[in-house]
């Protein structure tokens, strides 16, 4: 039940993560972006920035259901504010690392922003981190602590073992594909590669006029065909993401599948 209940707290946070996201960052493009690593309207990283700091909380009593355990003062606002905000960063910067390490993507970059480390964290994500925290600790948690306990504990367990099951298999579906990504990026520049190299070998006296029309045209059908869905859903999800090792065609697929439709 104890489990159970926290895996349930960890999905309602990362769906109302990926709500914030999909709905800020479709009002800032201007059209809908649905967010998130995964398939399923979940973004995993606040889900798990939320538990961390329910654990955080139950840590100073006993081991029990996600509860309002925080009295509404001054003092514990700033506890939950600024040790949200510190396993949110850590989470951050850890997610970052790893998506780097294995996928060789990074899909977001705070080098822009001011008081950034190395593109990963930020001051201002940080403090927002911290915001969440209480937004989610002080406030939302005890409205849906009250509504679950009102659950039998049949059916928690019934639900979380089929979400489980579900994220699961979202979770294996997205990592096999981004574990081809980069496979996926290389066979397409050698396609376009060929394909240009081998027009303008035939009309080597007018190479440069032709080079980029020919590189445009090949590459539309390329970015239809050779990419699949969770792929292509990727770049669309991410718009200011970066492939560490094939960026180029990474930013023709983004700019592709991100253009205004006609």
């Amino acid at each position: 039940m104890i489990f159970a209940a926290y895996f349930l707290g960890f999905i309602f946070y990362s769906f109302l993560g990926w709500v914030w996201e999909t709905t800020y960052c479709s009002i800032t493009a201007k059209h809908f972006i649905n967010r998130g690593f995964l398939n399923g309207p979940v973004i995993p990283i606040y889900g798990f920035g939320a538990v961390l700091v329910m654990f955080a909380v139950n840590a100073f009593g006993s081991l029990a259901l996600p509860t309002p355990a925080v009295a509404f003062n001054l003092i514990n606002i700033l506890v939950v504010f600024f040790g949200g905000m510190l396993l949110a960063t850590i989470l951050e910067y850890t997610v970052s690392v790893i998506l780097e390490l294995f996928f060789h993507i990074k899909l977001w970059d705070y080098s822009k922003n001011k008081f950034n480390f190395q593109g990963r964290i930020c001051l201002k994500c940080s403090l927002f981190f911290g915001l969440l925290s209480v937004l989610f600790i002080m406030v939302i948690e005890p409205l849906t602590t009250h509504t679950t306990t009102q659950i039998p504990d049949m059916v928690i367990n019934i639900a979380a073992g089929i979400i489980g099951v579900i994220l699961a298999i979202d979770i294996i579906i997205t990592v096999s594909s981004l574990l081809k990504l980069n496979e996926r990026l290389h066979a397409a520049e050698e396609v376009i590669n060929a394909r240009v190299d081998s027009t303008l070998v035939e009309a080597a006296k007018i190479r440069d006029t032709l080079h980029d029309k020919i590189e445009e045209r090949v590459d539309e059908s390329l970015v239809i065909s050779k990419f699949q869905y969770q792929i292509r859903r990727m770049a669309r999800a991410y718009p200011g993401s970066t492939s560490l090792r094939h960026s180029e065609i990474w930013e023709k697929l983004k700019a592709h599948l991100n253009k205004p439709a006609k």
